[in-house]
């Protein structure tokens, strides 16, 4: 679609979806190769309108975090402040706040650290350079 001057809010969206899709089904690989995608073409995944990223039951892997969750997650992982999630990601440090909470309670993390394991666990930290 965006080789052929297709209708690029088209393809963002169908990125979206095959994103959301690699999620769920734990394709890693697959899920590298659109972000890959999505940045060479200049198309933030995350502009998109949030949609659980799994339809997974509670309890499984990711337990239905969403797109900013996992971006969050990533950055848990990375040993960063709710104040440096903040600034990184423009939003205000309560929010960041609720984010990390949330994702602690849907991971049954007692902790970041915890959280952190877990987002090694499913691969979420080794995804492909800008």
């Amino acid at each position: 679609m965006l080789t052929a001057g297709g209708a690029r809010g088209t393809a963002a969206r169908t990125l979206h979806e095959a994103h959301a899709t690699a999620i769920e089904l734990g394709a890693t690989p697959l899920r590298r190769e659109i972000e890959l995608l999505a940045r060479r073409s200049r198309i933030d995944l995350a502009a998109l309108p949030q949609a659980p990223v799994s339809r997974r039951q509670p309890g499984s892997e990711i337990a239905g975090l969403t797109a900013r969750e996992l971006e969050v997650l990533r950055l848990i992982a990375d040993g960063l402040t709710n104040g440096q999630i903040s600034e990184r990601l423009y939003i205000s440090p309560r929010t960041a706040g609720v984010h990390v909470s949330h994702i602690l309670a849907k991971l049954n993390a007692s902790n970041r650290a915890s959280a952190a394991a877990a987002a090694h666990r499913m691969g979420l930290l080794h995804t492909a350079p800008d």
